[in-house]
């Protein structure tokens, strides 16, 4: 490797491979070949006579190597200790990067506004069939799983969530989100999906919606609201300086359905079965014109 040319030679047939694509694996024939090939070089570098070159033609061997290796990186082929055994244990994107640790693959989340597709992509290039969504929440929720399904149900290790370092400021450089997901999972037939919380953007509708808006963390954390009339509530809403808007719950056999409703159609007597984060000073009221036998209020 003496110079660019050579290195351009040596890299034109990879120019090709996509990550998706078999050879674009890291246990590819043409990356392996060309890992085998940047070690040869190195190595020969012990008993190689050295080549006097004219100085603006020189560059050193470690730049040369680096040079070679970052062309690789760029053309999106994965590099690492697992490259000549033909097995693939991480991937990494500019939204995520994947190791396998202890038989568990451990993703740490570099960039949760990315595109959704980036994140399904990592997973899918290590044979992990795993969807991941990340969704905005309000600030409880950020971090943590907001919703699991899928073929998950037979591994015995459960998929986690987490900060690190451990209750950093995601809004701070250097802290992350991590998902664990167990590596039992890969070549199962079902797909793992899973929602997790990221901070939500000003404006920015939370998608939580699930959980209450009365647990920890929330601003309405520790009120009691359901069961009590619309009247009674907003007036705690108020002492908290956020507004409220409404949706009407029906209630259907086998659960219930929400539809949005307009604050003038809402009395006060009306009677709140649930209250919910909707976005940033925001919070959503479930209620109904009477109470309902099929609701579980928490009085």
């Amino acid at each position: 490797m003496r110079n660019i040319d050579e290195i351009n030679e040596l890299l034109r047939p990879l120019a090709r491979i996509s990550p998706d694509e078999p050879g674009g694996r890291a246990g590819g024939a043409r990356a392996q070949a060309l890992f085998a090939h940047i070690i040869a070089q190195e190595r020969d570098t012990t008993t190689a006579a050295p080549l006097r070159r004219p100085r603006r033609h020189r560059l050193g061997r470690r730049t040369m190597l680096g040079l070679a290796a970052s062309a690789v990186l760029a053309l999106g082929v994965v590099l690492g200790p697992s490259l000549l055994s033909g097995v693939s244990t991480s991937y990494a994107n500019s939204a995520v990067e994947i190791h396998e640790e202890a038989d568990t693959y451990v993703a740490r989340i570099k960039d949760p506004y990315a595109d959704q597709r980036k994140f399904s992509e990592a997973f899918r290039s290590l044979g992990l069939n795993v969807e991941l969504r990340v969704i905005p929440v309000s600030p409880s929720a950020v971090g943590e799983i907001v919703s699991l399904g899928g073929g998950y149900a037979t591994v015995n290790v459960p998929i986690g969530a987490r900060k690190e370092p451990a209750d950093c400021d995601l809004a701070e450089s250097g802290c992350f989100m991590v998902v664990t997901v167990p590596a039992a999972i890969k070549g199962t037939p079902n797909v793992v999906h899973f929602e997790l919380g990221r901070p939500a953007k000003p404006g920015e509708p939370y998608e939580n919606s699930r959980q209450s808006a009365t647990r920890p963390g929330e601003p309405l954390a520790g009120v009691k609201v359901s069961g009590r009339t619309v009247d009674e509530v907003l007036t705690e809403v108020g002492k908290r300086g956020l507004s409220a808007e409404f949706r009407r719950v029906v209630v259907h056999e086998g659960g219930y359905t929400v539809e949005p409703l307009a604050a003038d159609q809402v009395g006060g007597d009306w009677i709140v079965f649930k209250v919910i984060p909707a976005r940033e000073g925001v919070v959503g009221l479930e209620v109904t014109a009477e109470r309902q036998t099929g609701l579980e209020y928490a009085d």
